[in-house]
Parts: structure tokens; sequence; C-alpha cells
């Protein structure tokens, strides 16, 4: 829900960019079609951007430090864990309100689409009896509501106030919408008025948009009858109106706009050169919402036993195999993007040789999100709580009923859901029993979803499997996180801390969205083992490293 929410806010930023260009330069110039188009275009660009992802990938180039370092300084980085507050008579459910303010944008879209839908049944009632002129156009005659007006090529005539001669102008005008597909843009500017009510700017959007339409239509309709008499009858027929959004009047837009226009000195072609200004804008959205910078390392190569990293050509080797080098061993598991970091002291053995040991991970700890009731037995330690949302780690648990033993450390959840926090996978159940000091679970009668597939199979790979399986990182110098929460860097003396595998190295980025660690004067250690290079990747999800200028000596 707030991935949604913040994706409408990147459309908005969008939109005002947008048309804060077309005012600025575009808005005066006489190239009607190609202020539509990009009017059109804009739109779009605006709900696509911050869709798209792009990766650039920069090299960096490893140094290696020859000065002895001291960890002893190096502090956790976020060790708060959330935990379950005793019970409380007085307490009350906690509003979720990312979730009011989602359902609150929900029932107003819905309710804007329903209008437009049900405007355009009443303007559709009206198509059932017309006249087909040689132009292709339907006439209806109409002459109270909505007339003298156009919907695709349906033109609604009131036939008792217009003379042939002003028919024959009006309908060559409504012809011009017809043929250029106007009533579309209009029903498209409908639907993303409902997107996007809350943004002002949409409604400018639609404005503009219908004023070029009529730009357009003016313009080649006065090349055949002339400006002058064609601005006499918009005076003449300006006094009708229309609250129909779906139409296109002959006078709905403000006719002293039209007129000057009509009589507007044409834009010089060289002005065309002007659209080209939006190149820059467009590209700094895609660098601001589209565009996100990966660092890597370009290295010489070596070969030894099963590994092979040579320019241009890398081998992976799964960590597991390294155990063929003699004293070498090391392993791995599953992440959690939400951990704190639980460092030890560090001890220092020598110039290049930096060894950390991590505290073995407390039992999760759920936090209560919201609930309905929630009763509890004080001697047994035991909570009952109706229609509960519970974050897990890095799951999120809604469940009709659960029974929390806190005493013991386990959660029985009836009709439940468990999801991941990025909504990638989805586990539906009627029964899951967590087993919160070992960090397993299982479910009964479940189906598991990813991306919209059964696949059951997927579903260790993506949820909570080993609950305690945590990354840990800590730095001296500084830790930088990105805008999107998917980079970590660590800076000076940095730390890194998985299940039994510690790295540790003067730099560390480490991406959560692809689950891979860089780190630059690497040792990597397991128990009493190491291995050292002046610089490794290590993928977290496939157990797999690649090794840089690997030390295979030690």
């Amino acid at each position: 829900m707030m991935e949604w929410l913040i994706y409408l806010l990147k459309v908005t930023v969008c939109t005002v960019l947008f048309f804060g260009f077309y005012l600025l330069f575009l808005r005066k110039l006489t190239f009607f079609k190609i202020n539509r188009f990009y009017l059109l275009g804009t739109l779009l660009l605006s709900f696509i951007i911050p869709v798209v992802q792009f990766e650039i990938k920069r090299e960096t180039v490893v140094t290696e430090i020859q000065n002895s370092v001291n960890v002893g300084e190096i502090k956790p980085f976020n060790s708060v864990q959330p935990i379950l507050p005793e019970y409380d008579g007085q307490a009350k459910p906690e509003i979720n309100w990312s979730e009011q303010i989602y359902g609150a944008y929900v029932a107003v879209a819905s309710l804007l689409l329903l209008i437009c839908l049900w405007r355009l049944f009443n303007l559709l009632k009206y198509t059932g009896k017309y006249t087909k002129n040689g132009s292709g156009l339907k006439l209806i005659s109409k002459s109270v509501g909505f007339t003298n007006c156009s919907f695709f090529n349906y033109v609604f005539i009131n036939e008792y106030n217009i003379s042939q001669s002003d028919m024959a102008v009006l309908l060559k005008h409504e012809e011009v919408h017809a043929r250029q597909f106007h009533s579309a843009d209009k029903m498209m500017l409908m639907i993303f008025k409902s997107i996007l009510w809350f943004n002002p700017v949409i409604y400018l959007y639609d404005k503009v948009l219908e004023q070029v339409h009529e730009y357009e239509a003016d313009e080649i309709t006065s090349n055949g009858f002339g400006n002058q008499a064609y601005a006499n009858l918009l005076l003449k027929l300006a006094i009708s109106k229309s609250d129909m959004p779906l139409i296109h009047n002959f006078v709905k837009n403000p006719v002293k706009e039209r007129i000057k226009m009509l009589f507007h000195s044409k834009s010089k072609n060289m002005k065309k050169l002007m659209y080209l200004l939006a190149l820059p804008v467009v590209a700094g959205l895609f660098w601001l919402f589209a565009v996100q910078v990966v660092y890597a390392n370009k290295l010489a190569g070596l070969k030894h036993g099963g590994l092979l990293v040579q320019e241009g050509k890398i081998l992976f080797t799964d960590i597991n195999s390294i155990r063929n080098i003699p004293g070498e061993t090391l392993s791995s598991g599953k992440i959690d993007k939400t951990t704190s970091a639980l460092y030890k002291t560090a001890q220092v053995k020598s110039n290049k040789e930096v060894l950390t040991d991590t505290v073995k991970p407390k039992p999760v700890k759920p936090r209560i999100i919201s609930y309905r009731k929630l009763r509890g037995d004080v001697k047994t330690k035991t909570y009952y709580i109706e229609n509960a949302v519970i974050d897990i780690v890095n799951c999120r648990l809604e469940a009709g009923y659960v029974e929390f033993d806190q005493a013991n450390n386990k959660i029985l959840a009836r009709n439940a859901t468990l999801k991941t926090l990025d909504r990638k996978s989805t586990i539906k159940s009627a029964l899951f029993t967590f087993d919160l000091n070992s960090g397993t679970y299982s479910a009964e009668n479940n189906e598991a979803k990813t991306g919209g597939n059964i696949h059951d199979a997927e579903r260790k790979k993506d949820l909570l499997i080993k609950l305690n399986d945590k990354v840990d990182y800590a730095a001296k110098d500084s830790v930088k996180i990105s805008r999107d929460k998917l980079i970590v860097s660590l800076f000076g003396n940095a730390m890194l801390s998985y299940n039994e595998v510690k790295l540790s190295g003067s730099k560390i980025v480490y991406n959560k969205k692809d689950n891979r660690v860089l780190v630059n004067d690497a040792t990597m250690t397991s128990g009493d083992t190491k291995i050292k290079a002046d610089s490794l990747v290590f993928d977290i999800k496939t157990k797999k490293t690649k090794l840089f200028g690997a030390d295979f000596n030690h």
C-alpha cells in the first residue's frame, strides 16, 4: 500500500515538472498538434518513469591499507529489537494510517471512475438514432441539454437556432475533432483524473489539452471559411453551454482566447527546437526515479584450483567448494533485511587481518501492528488476538485468530496470510505454527504465491524458513543508505556478518535488491579459518562468491 502511494507521489512530481515546462516554453506556440502530443506523452511518461529501473555499473579501484586497524570502537548500527508489550487491559488497537489513507484514496478513485462511466452511459443513450452525412459524421438532432457538440463522430446539433451556412462551418469543426480522435484524449484524461484526483496539476492538464483541441480545430476550419467569418460564428454561439465533460462543445472553451489565437501570428519552424529543451527534464526524472548506480571492481585475474577469475570472464565457485582448500571452510544461509548489528569487540591479528565475533542471534520478537480484540492469561503468558496484523522479521502475518504463547515463544495463527514486506511472496494457510526460538514455522493446507503464480517449491526461498538467518553490519567511519534503502555503503573498518560468515574490509557495499555484498580489502572468515582477497563479491542468495586477487596462502 505504501509503495503504491509513494509511486503516485512520484507520478505527481513528474506531472508538475512537465506541465511547468509547458507553461514556460510551449504554451504560446502555434504548433497545436505537437503541443497535444507533448501533453499526452508527458502524462504517460509520468506514469512510466517511476516504474522503470535501470542499473549503471561503475568500476571502483581497490587499494590496499597497510596500517593496522583498530575496530574496538565500532558501535552497533541499529540494535533495537521489536518486542511484544505486556498485556494491558486498557490497550487499544493501533491505527494503521497507511491502510486508512490507501482505503480513502481507492474509495475516491473508484467513485470518480463510476461517475465517468455514468456520464458515458448518459451520453451514449442518445446515439441510437442518427443521420449520417457525406463526411461520415453521425448527426443527432437535439434541442435541449448539450448541443452543437461532438463525441467521436457523433455530432449533436440544434437545428432550430443555426443557419445552413453556419451549420456547414460547425460540422467542419466537429469533423476535425472526429478525424483527430480528440474524444479519445478526453476519455484518457478522465481516467487519469480519477487516478490522480488529489493532484491539482492533472486538472490543468485537462483544461489545457481541451484548449489545444479547439485551437487545432479552429485553425483547420478557419482556413476554409476565413478567420473573420469563423470568429463571428464563435461570438454568435457563445451563449451556449454544456456540463458534459466527455464532449467537444463548439463554444465551450473561452471564446476570447480562441479568437485571439485565430489572428495570432504563426510560430516560426525554428521554434520547434524548443521541444528539445524537454529532453533534459525527461533525463533528470529518469535519473531521479529510475536509475540506480551499482559499483563493481575490475581487477586482474588469478587461477587457483577450482577458482578462475579473469578479466572479462569470471567463473563462480560455491563457497562450500572452498572446503577443498586446506584449512578454509565457509558457510552461508538466508537474509533478513530488517535485523540489527550485534557485534562484540573485534580483535586485531595483524596489519591486514581483522577478525570479528558475533553473538548468537536472539529469539525472534514479533511486533503487533493492529488488532480488533486482545485478551491475555497472565499466569500462562498467553495472548488471544482477533483480526491481528503482526510483523515477524521481514514478513507480515495477517490472521483472523492468533494465540501467542509468550512463555514458550510460539505463535499459532488460523485463517492467516503470510507475506514478505515487499509483497513479492505470499502464503495463505488455514493454520500456521511459528517457533520463534528456533526461527522456523510450518503451514497446513497452504498455497505459496510469487508474482501471481503458485510456486510451492519457491516458498522456502522467499519466506521465513530460517528466521534467525540475519545480516548484521557496522562501520567505524560512516554508514550511508540509498534513498530507496536498498543499498547500504559502509566505510572505514567495515564489518558485515551473515550466520557464520564474517566479512571485513575498508569498504563494504551491501545491495539488498540482488542480495550481493562487495568488499574492498576483503577478509572472509568462518570459525577459525579465513580467506583474504583484494576484493570479493558475495552472493547471499546463491551462496556463491567471486574472489579478486585472493591470497590462498593463509
